[in-house]
């Protein structure tokens, strides 16, 4: 089960649905500027990253976005920041998430 945008996704569901789904939810996220997509970074606000596996779930969802829409290969380094600081919050880098700072630790 992953959790997306707080929705909980079900992997065992169809890969299609889960895919048009994130596709849908990032473009939405973006239009209403909270989050803003460059190359290889994403910024968001930290306070939508509620807890560490919330985080996490949210790095593998962007990355799966970046791969699919950004053409971003899979072993690329992708970087969270922070939209209002641009202080790095997190990272994917050769497949491994990894969260620097999450809304409680703020």
């Amino acid at each position: 089960m992953m959790i997306y945008a707080n929705k909980k996704v079900s992997l065992k569901g169809n890969l299609a649905q889960q895919t048009a789904q994130i596709i849908a939810n990032v473009t939405a996220l973006e239009s209403k500027n909270v989050i803003r997509l460059e190359s290889d970074t994403v910024f968001l606000y930290p306070q939508i990253w509620k807890d560490k596996i919330a985080a996490i779930n949210w790095i593998n969802c962007l990355h799966h976005y970046y791969f699919l829409k950004k053409q971003l290969k899979g072993s690329a380094p992708l970087y969270f920041k922070n939209i209002e600081t641009e202080e790095l919050i997190g990272s994917m880098i050769n497949k491994k998430p990894k969260v620097l700072i999450f809304n409680s630790l703020s």
